[in-house]
């Protein structure tokens, strides 16, 4: 059966995402809802949305910088409204939020103020509610668009492949080793090999990349696929606290496919892994030793380093299982 597929974000700054959608739409076998197509009608603009979300199977929402249209006696954006009935359809839902960071959008496009307020408010429920993707350029978004729409449409001529995507990836780590500012922000298909075991990230990590300290672990990898980076700079995967489930437990040797985004910072990070524990180290050594007379003498001056957090063990209840020991 032919789908329905509603498109739904604000027009003025997001015209021309719009219509690179309406274009990737054009690769599938889909009806497609959205203001392009509503002309004159008797109804409401906002009444015309909602119907049209009524009618439609998928709800792809596209928010980015600017509030948009709202209705003056729920003071919500018509966005947020058509996401509301779409919910409440139990529709299936997908959504893309601009990725702060990285995308480059003019000044004029970004709403100050209460607007603003309001959107992050509604950016912060899409997130709590849903498995949310970021999107940087026309492109970036097109590309997981078209990946997430296969799982619910049928194509009406042959699309990018898995293959595809791998060979895309090369183009963009390339460009990414030698300009990251320029790349930041995108999603690679991958085959990664865990090397290591997963460790607690510092807080210096968190800090420049945006992760809750205390609930994100690194994990040494390789690049195995595509070809040709296994020895270059990206070697440590970091997880978050809402993949950690899904990813964790991984062992040495396994190898994992995964979509990974391109992260940079001009930030100085000094050390990648947390430390719970006080450690003194000695100029010009890589390794911690115990403070003491004769390590000074033989590795230099000591270098103390607090704690970054503590992490203890705290009893919960006894256990009535026996010990194995005597």
């Amino acid at each position: 059966m032919r789908r329905t597929v509603f498109v739904s974000s604000t027009y003025q700054d997001l015209g021309t995402y719009r219509k690179a959608i309406w274009e990737l739409l054009g690769e599938f076998d889909v009806a497609i809802r959205g203001m392009e197509e509503f002309g004159a009608r008797s109804e409401t603009p906002l009444e015309t949305c909602l119907i049209e979300v009524e009618q439609s199977d998928i709800y792809v929402g596209i928010i980015g910088f600017r509030l948009g249209s709202v209705e003056e006696s729920t003071g919500k954006s018509y966005t947020q409204l058509e996401y509301e009935r779409a919910l409440e359809l139990e529709r299936e839902t997908l959504i893309y939020l601009i990725d702060e960071e990285n995308a480059k959008v003019p000044i004029k496009f970004i709403d100050r103020g209460t607007s603003r307020d309001k959107l992050e408010a509604f950016k912060a429920t899409l997130r709590d509610r849903h498995t949310v993707d970021t999107f940087v350029t026309e492109e970036d978004l097109i590309q997981k668009l078209r990946r997430d729409l296969g799982r619910y449409l049928q194509p009406s001529q042959p699309i990018s492949t898995e293959t595809d995507e791998y060979a895309l990836g090369v183009e963009t780590i390339q460009k990414f080793l030698l300009v990251p500012k320029l790349v930041a922000g995108r999603e690679i298909l991958l085959d990664v090999k865990v090397t290591g075991t997963p460790y607690p990230a510092s807080r210096e990590i968190c800090s420049a990349f945006n992760y809750v300290f205390g609930a994100t672990v690194g994990i040494p990898i390789e690049i195995i696929r595509p070809d040709g980076f296994g020895q270059s700079d990206l070697s440590e995967l970091y997880v978050g606290e809402r993949q950690i489930e899904e990813f964790l437990p991984t062992t040495k040797g396994e190898v994992r496919t995964i979509y990974a985004k391109l992260q940079f910072t001009e930030s100085t990070v000094d050390r990648v892994r947390a430390r719970f524990q006080r450690e003194t180290t000695y100029k010009g050594g890589n390794q911690a030793y115990l403070a003491s007379t004769a390590a000074m003498q033989l590795f230099g001056e000591p270098v103390h380093h607090a704690a970054e957090a503590k992490i203890i063990l705290a009893l919960s209840k006894p256990s009535s299982k026996p010990s194995e020991r005597g």
